[in-house]
């Protein structure tokens, strides 16, 4: 079964009537076709927001009604901390390393180069900074690019 096609009329704006001809020639259809294409789309958004919105009402409704809202937050504060103290274990292991590593370097260089280990030193921990800094999506190519991270550091040389 076809459905009823109706006819409505839209006014745009001049720029927008020529972005539309532009698509519609790019993409190898009717002006009619790619318009009723971004209604769909458009209609299609709506509808999944109000879905979410509607869910997520419901989830919120029955959490609220199982558990009272300082119960979840209690939860949700324990977790935290929890987070927060492996987050500090993993900092105090981390400086802990640092500090072996350098222990171990001033052992190992003659004592007329320690100059150049401060150099050495000052760069990594530069390095470090700059590596800590970086957004968490950054951090997997920055990683995996071994030319990249052979070159910072040769520099420490």
């Amino acid at each position: 079964m076809k459905e009823e096609i109706v006819q409505i009329t839209v006014k745009v704006t001049k720029e927008k009537a020529e972005i539309l001809k532009t698509l519609s020639t790019k993409k190898h259809m009717s002006m009619s076709e790619l318009v009723r294409r971004f209604i769909d789309k458009g209609l299609n958004v709506e509808s999944y927001k109000e879905d979410v919105d509607f869910f997520a009402g419901i989830v919120r409704a029955e959490l609220t009604s199982i558990y009272n809202i300082n119960d979840i937050k209690q939860i949700l504060d324990i977790q935290t901390n929890r987070l927060a103290k492996m987050i500090m274990k993993i900092g105090k292991i981390s400086s802990g390393q640092l500090f072996l590593l350098i222990n171990m370097f001033l052992r190992m260089i003659d004592i007329s180069d320690e100059d150049r280990f401060d150099e050495i030193l000052s760069q990594s921990i530069s390095n470090g900074i700059d590596y800590m800094q970086k957004k968490d999506f950054a951090i997997n190519p920055f990683l995996e690019d071994t030319e990249n991270l052979k070159n910072i550091s040769n520099k420490l040389d």
